[in-house]
């Protein structure tokens, strides 16, 4: 079942401007300086393509994501963004750019094939995800986080609870992951870090 969080573009918005507070706009800003001017940008997992307002207006942008809910608030702010899987890497338009935020805890255990096919397929590859910080091993956290989950937290109804649990469990874990990617860069944003390949 999806949470509620999934189920409404404008609660969406509402709980994570909650969750990240000043950081909500400071994350999208980090990734439209790395994206910089006159760029095609590809938005994996876009929701409702909130990072396209902060792009600079030289850069054109498409969106994909499975929530049909946040595709057509999307696209009643005439946003160019697509229901469409973003597994399907044979489709992907030419792109200067491909943004992931907040998606790769979603499709664990496919997280890698997504990082490898999506560089394969772009000029630069940037990451945004958040590190876990919620100690999930004791029975009682792992049924409030499960509670959480399906209630107002990251259940998008596509992938599993039990699946997105396997995602790191620790800062430094998301940390070293990131590392052995060999990035350009890695930064600390609010509570998440920012990644380029």
């Amino acid at each position: 079942m999806t949470s509620l969080l999934y189920k409404s573009p404008r609660l969406y918005h509402a709980i994570i401007k909650l969750i990240y507070g000043k950081d909500f706009n400071n994350r999208y800003k980090e990734i439209a300086k790395i994206i910089g001017k006159n760029k095609k940008v590809l938005d994996l997992g876009c929701g409702t393509g909130e990072l396209k307002k902060h792009l600079d207006e030289s850069c054109t942008y498409e969106g994909w994501d499975l929530n049909q809910k946040f595709i057509k608030a999307g696209k009643e702010k005439g946003l160019n963004v697509k229901l469409k899987n973003i597994f399907n890497f044979k489709k992907y338009p030419e792109s200067d750019v491909i943004v992931i935020s907040d998606l790769l805890h979603h499709v664990i255990p496919r997280h890698m094939e997504l990082i490898r096919k999506a560089k394969k397929n772009t000029k630069k590859l940037v990451i945004m995800e958040p590190f876990v910080t919620i100690n999930r091993d004791s029975r009682i956290m792992r049924w409030l986080s499960k509670l959480w989950d399906s209630t107002l937290g990251d259940n998008d109804g596509i992938n599993s609870f039990e699946q997105r649990s396997k995602w790191f469990r620790t800062k430094e874990e998301v940390h070293e992951f990131f590392k052995s990617l060999n990035p350009e860069l890695i930064k600390e944003v609010g509570p998440e870090y920012l990644v380029v390949l």
